[in-house]
């Protein structure tokens, strides 16, 4: 016959192993009720992964950017035809251009799908459908300044288990954009009035728009007073009369040449009229800072600098 002493260890272990059991389950459920990745969206809506997402579609070449940047590119299976950077996301299938092919995507079945503010009103019905069809869709803000576009950064590496690395990215733009600032700050005597042309019939960039804040940042002052993209006279342009003509679409350095009028603008006289890409200037992502770099050396080509040389590394 067993002893006391035994009968009660026996009864302490199985105690023990019950609690075990019961922590265990609690851990799992806890683990279910707070999924690791975590954001909220431009639509109010949480997002709530129990797994780094394998499979990812982006739905506007900003976020395609992103994802890159942090690491996550390889597990990019869908892109829209206007993703043209960097040069691996070519071989990525394309499942949007003017349209979302809705199909197409449900059919990858995506861990999560990144949409994009800007296009809510052309692709709500599409973002509709993917959510209906149980696939994540994170709808990322229509970023208009640093800030801002930092954030995303931080959402999309949240999501995707790289919040490390899109912390290390926006330190590293923080600081080049801060030697940026310094250097503009220490070698412009005179501001720049320049002129910003997104397409030939003058639309351009005011305030708050990433094209405005660089301008700022590097000594520049831009002739446009307004908020957002509004299209400009011929009159106002030449009223302002722009020391420097920055122009984002092909061509229009040719374009400008026709305006008779606008001969006597000094960007024009003094053949001040300069191209720069429009996907760092306006799409908001890593290549940002690039953006600014290169506005600073096209209106202030006597004071170059390479961003590069005195700052920040993007590697991972």
């Amino acid at each position: 016959m067993m002893n006391l002493k035994k009968i009660i260890s026996i009864f302490s272990l199985a105690f023990i192993l019950v609690l075990a059991g019961c922590g265990a389950q609690m851990t799992s459920e806890k683990t279910a009720q707070n999924p690791e990745y975590i954001a909220s969206d431009a639509t109010g809506a949480k997002i709530e992964l129990d797994a780094k997402p394998k499979k990812i579609v982006s739905l506007i070449p900003s976020n395609t950017e992103i994802l890159y940047r942090l690491g996550v590119g390889e597990n990019v299976v869908g892109v829209t035809s206007s993703d043209d950077y960097p040069a691996e996301v070519k071989n990525v299938p394309i499942v949007a251009t003017t349209e979302i092919n809705v199909e197409k995507i449900i059919g990858m079945k995506p861990d999560l799908v990144l949409g994009h503010a800007s296009m809510m009103s052309y692709n709500k019905d599409a973002y509709d459908q993917i959510k209906k069809a149980n696939i994540p869709l994170f709808v990322v803000a229509d970023a208009q300044d640093f800030d801002a576009a930092y954030k995303t950064f931080t959402q999309i590496g949240d999501l995707t288990g790289k919040t490390k690395e899109a912390e290390k990215l926006i330190s590293s733009m923080k600081a080049t954009d801060k030697s940026s600032r310094k250097e503009a700050a220490k070698k412009v005597q005179t501001k720049a009035k320049v002129w910003l042309e997104i397409s030939p019939d003058l639309y351009t960039a005011g305030k708050d728009t990433f094209i405005n804040e660089m301008l700022t940042n590097i000594e520049a002052t831009n002739i446009v007073s307004e908020t957002g993209y509004p299209q400009y006279s011929e009159e106002q342009v030449i009223k302002a009369a722009p020391d420097v003509i920055i122009t984002i679409y092909p061509n229009a350095k040719q374009e400008i040449a026709k305006r008779s009028a606008w001969k006597n603008i000094p960007a024009v006289k003094n053949n001040r009229i300069y191209e720069v890409d429009p996907s760092i200037v306006s799409r908001p992502g890593p290549r940002l800072i690039e953006g600014q770099e290169a506005l600073f050396n096209a209106i202030y080509p006597t004071n170059r600098y390479i961003l590069n040389e005195t700052i920040a590394d993007f590697s991972f």
